[in-house]
């Protein structure tokens, strides 16, 4: 037998900068935006039944003045959509609109349209241009960021997807007037995950003091005081910038955003994405990380019990349905992305603010802990 290797060598790729623009009231503004980061000319806009008749007119008008050509796909809303018929639908309609590996697609939403549409982008003719333009809590501060894509399937969340960084991030914190509590409530549980693993982050020139800023400002924050809200998006994204920029696919250090999304997730898929959203579930699966790190001697009990009443005070006190079992959540947990070597990845805190990763919890101690959020 006779065999020839062939190497291939591929040029180092240039690393990815885009600018995130967060203000109040720009979305008058997004057409110019758009036009300095990108060379499209014509866009295809993606939003839901919600979020687009809110801002059809405002943003149409802003485009047009800029010059672009666009048209708009609406998506059901929530995260039961998030699927392979949703991100085939924004194919064949990227398709029929004719779009070129020039042009753009536009993501108008929270984290499920954002989510679909980078996926969507990322696949499209092999990739074209993603603009985020993130109109929950949740995408400001973390799905927007980063470039983390992908659609959920029968077997877990976000399990099918993409690393596809997008052009522009455009985050106007008015949109965030729209929000029913309920919802602004989702993004609160990934704003206090920041907190809770900020240290870890390493962020350069931080003060890593925003578990208190969280604590002194929860009525300034739900009140959406501008100045406050600004400062906490942009906080948020910077934290989440610092560790994509050192753990871009998720090696290593990118796992730390995840600090509660294990349980979370499972409860999400054992629910079937109805009558528990992503907020819920992560900060039911906070609780349990916590749980489970002061239980192995991680933690001290003071600091167990301010995080503790840190969710609690932010109106998060969540509990898992009777419906879902145990079972359950830990045959959905041994199909998350992080599983190495058939074992579930925990992301646990070790002191204040600072979490690592870890491979040993048991499914004992996994139990006590979901036992304890029932």
């Amino acid at each position: 037998m006779y065999i020839e290797t062939v190497n291939v060598e591929i040029p180092v790729i240039k690393p990815t900068s885009y600018p995130i623009i967060i203000g109040n009231n720009i979305l008058k503004d997004i057409g110019n935006a758009i036009k300095q980061n990108t060379k499209a000319k014509k866009l295809l806009i993606v939003s839901n039944k919600i979020i687009y008749p809110i801002f059809k007119d405002e943003i149409s008008s802003s485009l047009k003045q800029a010059g672009f050509e666009f048209e708009a796909l609406i998506l059901e809303d929530g995260e039961k959509y998030k699927n392979i018929d949703s991100l085939q639908g924004i194919w064949n309609k990227a398709l029929e609109y004719k779009l070129e590996r020039k042009d753009a697609i536009v993501a108008l939403g929270g984290g499920v349209v954002g989510d679909i549409t980078g996926f969507a982008a990322a696949s499209y003719l092999r990739g074209i241009d993603f603009i985020q333009v993130p109109t929950t809590l949740l995408a400001q501060v973390d799905s927007s960021v980063g470039g983390k894509v992908a659609i959920n399937n029968d077997f877990g969340k976000n399990l099918v997807g993409a690393f596809y960084q997008p052009k522009l991030v455009y985050a106007d914190i008015k949109t965030l007037k729209f929000l029913p509590e309920k919802e602004l409530k989702v993004g609160l549980a990934e704003v206090l995950k920041y907190g809770f693993i900020e240290k870890t982050c390493r962020l350069k020139d931080s003060q890593n003091n925003f578990i208190e800023f969280l604590q002194n400002n929860k009525d300034k924050i739900y009140s959406l005081n501008e100045g406050i809200m600004i400062n906490l998006v942009k906080h948020c994204c910077k934290l989440k910038a610092a560790v994509v920029n050192q753990d871009e696919k998720e090696a290593g250090l990118r796992a730390i955003l995840n600090f509660g999304h294990t349980i979370g997730h499972a409860i999400e898929k054992c629910s079937n994405y109805q009558g528990i959203n992503h907020g819920e579930a992560v900060a039911i699966g906070m609780k349990s990380v916590f749980s489970i790190a002061f239980k192995k001697g991680l933690i001290n009990e003071n600091y167990y019990n301010e995080s503790i009443k840190l969710i609690n005070e932010y109106k998060l006190d969540y509990k898992i349905p009777e419906s879902i079992s145990t079972k359950s959540l830990l045959e959905a947990m041994s199909f998350d992305k992080k599983v190495q070597s058939g074992k579930v990845i925990f992301v646990l805190s070790t002191n204040k603010a600072e979490v690592s990763i870890f491979n040993d919890v048991s499914d004992e101690q996994i139990a006590k802990a979901i036992k304890l959020s029932k």
